[in-house]
Formats: C-alpha cells, sequence, structure tokens
C-alpha cells in the first residue's frame, strides 16, 4: 500500500494552535449561548448541539495529534493511532448529523428520519468500522516506529463520504426550500465553503490545521442565521412575522424605485371568535396553522406570506400582479375548499380578503388601503351571513306552518 509522507517538520504548532483555538473559541461561546437560553428539546436543536460539541472534540484532538506527530515517548504511538481514528470517525459522524439535521429542519418528521437514515448512515458506518481495523493495520493511516504519521492512498475515501454527506445536505435545501412549508435562514454556501476548501488544502498540505476552524466558522454563521428564524418567523404558523415585513418593506420600496410593480393581500379569518369561543383556542391555533399552510401553498414561492397579527394574514407579490393576483385568489379558494371538505376544519373556513398596489411613497397608505378592503369584504360576508339566517328562519316558519295546516 502507497504510504503519502506526513511531512511532521512541516508541522508549525503555533499556528496550528491559533486555528483550532479559534475554532475552540467559536465553540465554546455557541455551546454557553445556547445554554443560557435553557434546555435544549427540540430535536434539530439537540443535533446543533452535538455538532458543536464534536466540533470542539476535533480541534482538541487534531491538536493533539500534530503536536504527538513524531514525538517519542511510552505509550506515544498508540495514542497518536487511538486519537487520529477517532478523528476519522467524528468526522464520519459529524457529516453524517449535518446531513440528519437538515432534514429535520425542512420536514420536522422522526418517522422518515428512521426509515432513511438507517441506510444514509451506511458509509459513515463503514468508514467508523474500517478506523478501528485501522488501529491493528494499515486503512487510512499508520504511525511508524518513531511516531511518524503517514496517511494512505485510501484516505481519499474519508473526503469523498465527507463531501458526499456535506452535498446531500447542501441538494436537500436547494431542491426543497420551496416545496415545503418551512422557511429557512440556513446560510448553506457560507456553511459549506469554508468546509470544503479548509479541507481540501489540508488533504494536499499536511500540517496545516484549516478544517475545524471553517467548521466553526460555518457552525456559528448557521448560528447567526437561526437566531434570524427565531426573530422573524412565527412560531406557531412558521410563516414571516411582522417583524419581517416590516423589513421586506425597506427592500420592496427600494424595488419599487426600480419600476417593479408589487401587490399586496390582507386576509381576515372569518368568525374567528366564535372558533376560539366554541371549539376552544387549540382548535383555534390548528386553524391558523391550516390557514398558513393554504397561503403559502397557494404562493408557490413567488409571494411573501407574512401572519400580520391575530388572525390576519398579509401576501406580498412581486412583478407582473394582474394575472399573478387572480392566480393566488383562487388557489386560496381550491384550498380553503379541500380543507373544509377534508373533515378536519372545526366549522366551516372562509377569509375576507382586501387587495392593494403598492405605492412607495406611502408605505401606510398601502396597509390602510388592504385593511379598509379587507373590512369591507368582511362586512359583506357578514351581511349575507344575516340574511342567509333570515332566511333559515322564514324557510323554518314557512315549513312550520305548512305542517300545522295539514294536521
Amino acid at each position: 500500500m502507497e504510504y503519502l509522507s506526513s511531512a511532521v517538520s512541516s508541522v508549525n504548532m503555533q499556528a496550528v494552535l491559533v486555528a483550532n483555538g479559534l475554532g475552540l473559541g467559536l465553540m465554546i461561546v455557541l455551546m454557553l449561548s445556547t445554554n443560557r437560553r435553557g434546555k435544549v428539546v427540540s430535536l434539530d436543536g439537540r443535533l446543533f448541539n452535538w455538532m458543536c460539541r464534536m466540533c470542539l472534540a476535533l480541534c482538541v484532538l487534531e491538536t493533539l495529534s500534530f503536536w504527538l506527530d513524531g514525538r517519542t515517548f511510552a505509550g506515544a504511538r498508540t495514542l497518536l493511532l487511538g486519537i487520529n481514528a477517532a478523528l476519522f470517525i467524528l468526522n464520519a459522524i459529524f457529516s453524517y448529523t449535518w446531513s440528519v439535521y437538515v432534514d429535520y429542519k425542512f420536514y420536522a418528521d422522526i418517522q422518515r428520519l428512521r426509515k432513511i437514515y438507517i441506510y444514509v448512515a451506511l458509509p459513515a458506518v463503514l468508514v467508523c468500522l474500517m478506523c478501528l481495523l485501522n488501529l491493528v493495520t494499515p486503512v487510512f493511516f499508520w504511525v511508524d516506529e518513531a511516531n511518524a504519521y503517514y496517511r494512505t492512498s485510501l484516505v481519499g475515501i474519508t473526503y469523498v463520504i465527507t463531501y458526499c454527506y456535506l452535498t446531500y445536505g447542501a441538494v436537500l435545501v436547494f431542491r426543497n426550500r420551496h416545496k415545503t412549508n418551512r422557511y429557512l435562514f440556513m446560510p448553506v454556501m457560507t456553511f459549506l465553503v469554508p468546509i470544503y476548501l479548509g479541507s481540501l488544502i489540508q488533504l494536499c498540505c499536511y500540517g496545516l490545521a484549516m478544517i475545524w476552524v471553517c467548521v466553526a466558522f460555518g457552525l456559528t454563521s448557521l448560528y447567526i442565521n437561526l437566531q434570524n428564524e427565531k426573530v422573524f418567523l412565527d412560531t406557531l404558523t412558521n410563516l414571516y412575522n411582522r417583524s419581517y415585513l416590516m423589513h421586506y418593506m425597506d427592500y420592496l420600496a427600494r424595488q419599487s424605485k426600480k419600476g417593479t410593480s408589487v401587490l399586496g393581500m390582507m386576509l381576515d379569518v372569518n368568525n374567528f371568535k366564535y372558533i376560539n369561543d366554541t371549539y376552544g383556542h387549540l382548535a383555534g391555533d390548528e386553524v391558523l396553522r391550516e390557514v398558513g399552510k393554504i397561503l403559502q401553498s397557494a404562493t408557490e414561492g413567488f409571494g411573501a406570506v407574512v401572519r400580520y397579527g391575530g388572525d390576519e394574514f398579509v401576501i406580498l407579490l412581486e412583478g407582473d400582479h394582474r394575472d399573478m393576483g387572480e392566480y393566488v385568489r383562487g388557489e386560496i379558494a381550491k384550498g380553503l375548499a379541500r380543507y373544509n371538505a377534508s373533515g378536519n376544519a372545526p366549522c366551516q373556513i372562509s377569509l375576507s380578503l382586501g387587495v392593494s398596489e403598492f405605492d412607495r411613497l406611502d408605505v401606510d397608505k398601502f396597509f390602510r388601503d388592504m385593511d379598509e378592503k379587507m373590512y369591507d369584504d368582511k362586512r359583506a360576508f357578514y351581511q349575507q351571513q344575516g340574511r342567509d339566517r333570515r332566511q333559515r328562519r322564514t324557510d323554518g316558519a314557512a315549513s312550520a306552518d305548512n305542517a300545522d295546516r295539514r294536521q
């Protein structure tokens, strides 16, 4: 088997300590920050914490590996073999955990994970078994009697498997971000590009500690964007919230200066107080979640859907909105019809809707117009509802009168 030089003399321990020390520091800060917020109970939160812990451990182990390389004392060779085996094992587990994390962030389906990820784990399990075998015979690396570390020609297998897991997670994001009802503030490229570059540099140039400090930067970027999820997403419906809407309006104002037209729709659930009072607030929450899914599905990713407050929602559409607006209204009607026919709705659900065109010079007028038109629609709904009740009473009285005459 071919051995690749370890280049012990080229290891700059000061640079290794600085790089991995920086990665270690970033992971400690992230872990302290997440723990300060209280116990993490969600699966995605626990997975993220485990990735931080693995990155922390890998920074420490890699530093020890570089320090031990070429040093001779009792047990040094055994220690270096064990540390490098642990490095390869944790690397495989980390990249596998990333793919599980991304999948759960999109689908939030534990049954899906159990069904699919037993098979997705097989390459990582294979790497782990080969690393254990590496303790007795060279597979990915070897340590000679002088305690010098060498990589074998098979070491590329671990990099290929790692890249496959990382790329698989990226593909999940780019293929599904508009197909699910989950908004994600996940900076996939800012997470992956440093890892790809760092690992390739370290693969080609042994002695440079690049991988795990790059992973630490990627996790830090991911954490910052996860905080945006909490700031800008409504926890009940998983739609954008009012805070995000205000930021988005700044963007739309700039777009409208370029001639881009923007259409706004404000929607409100009819008889929502009756639903809460009659069926309970849990039923009301479920209605809001379902309406959010209907609105998100109706826009098919080309519009921003916002929970404006309570049972009110806002949809913002950019571009040639004449046909688009009618299309979205039609899709909303179809979605409501399916939901009402499913038997899952506590009662017949309907929405009042107001539409307005955005004028970059007056944001307040934009929302005021939508609001007024929506309440015009709501008044018309309640008036029609009142006429229907009166008609039913009249029909009932007439039926009773006819019954009396027959008697």
